[in-house]
């Protein structure tokens, strides 16, 4: 007999299954259902078998349960299995039977008491009702039905981010703060493309830029930046500083040319 409902935590379950695809996200939840109505709460380890039940047609959704399976089941005895799904489909089990056999307890004594010569004619159900799920639980007390993601790119973060002054302190710390970030959820491609943008702004290029720890705590990926301002250059590509250094020439030659002159001061023409 088949249980008619499993646990579900949506804002956990969210958390540790956000970095997963559309694609990757419909088929976690297809593969879950599909083993809570499956007897012993597992699925035989034959793709072809999953395939066909998941109704995964084209390559790219069976790229998807591909990588599904891989990450959040294992293979136990021929048959692929989620041990949170297990552990909670045990409990479950457990919780239902025991009503039955309170209900049935006191049915055969409320019968007793009515009439106790006269049998019942009542029938057997071919299911108990179920209770209604429990009400949210605190967030200590859930146990999420994914495994949370791994960091595997804070040494990617770690080159990419601008220190200051080129010196490259606090990595541990800021290792432990990353490492918080991305198992919360926070995707590991937005915060190395945000360290990449932060090293263009304004700011940073004349030399200030923060600690590493600081930029992550105060989500610095998700800031605007001011892109720093390229030097102005004359039309034939000479900058300002060589357009101050031509006009004191051209000061120092008209000088000259007055004292030769003999006069106290002149124009250049």
């Amino acid at each position: 007999m088949g249980l008619p409902y499993f646990p579900m935590y949506p804002t956990d379950f969210e958390a540790d299954t956000s970095h997963l695809s559309m694609a990757e996200d419909g088929a976690y939840n297809r593969l879950l259902r599909i083993c809570w109505m499956t007897p012993g709460c597992s699925m035989p380890a034959d793709e072809a078998w999953i395939m066909r039940r998941v109704r995964a047609h084209s390559d790219e959704d069976k790229q998807a349960v591909k990588a599904v399976l891989g990450e959040f089941f294992t293979i136990i005895k021929g048959r692929y299995s989620n041990a949170r799904l297990a552990r909670e489909f045990a409990a479950a089990s457990e919780a239902h039977e025991k009503r039955k056999k309170a209900g049935s307890k006191g049915g055969r004594a409320k019968a007793a008491k009515v009439n106790d010569f006269t049998s019942s004619n009542a029938k057997a159900m071919p299911k108990q009702p179920e209770p209604e799920p429990e009400p949210y639980k605190d967030r200590d007390t859930i146990v999420s039905l994914a495994r949370k993601p791994k960091p595997e790119r804070f040494e990617d973060f770690w080159n990419q981010y601008p220190h200051r002054n080129g010196a490259k302190k606090g990595k541990a710390k800021a290792r432990q703060k990353y490492e918080r970030l991305v198992a919360s959820g926070v995707s590991e491609h937005e915060i190395i493309t945000g360290a990449m943008r932060y090293a263009t702004d304004r700011q940073v290029v004349e030399g200030y830029a923060k600690d590493p720890t600081t930029w992550l705590n105060n989500q610095g990926w998700t800031d605007d930046i001011e892109p720093a301002q390229p030097s102005r250059a004359n039309s034939n590509g000479s900058g300002v500083g060589q357009r101050s250094s031509m006009v004191d020439a051209f000061a120092a030659v008209a000088e000259r040319r007055s004292r030769d002159a003999g006069g106290g001061g002149g124009t250049l023409i």
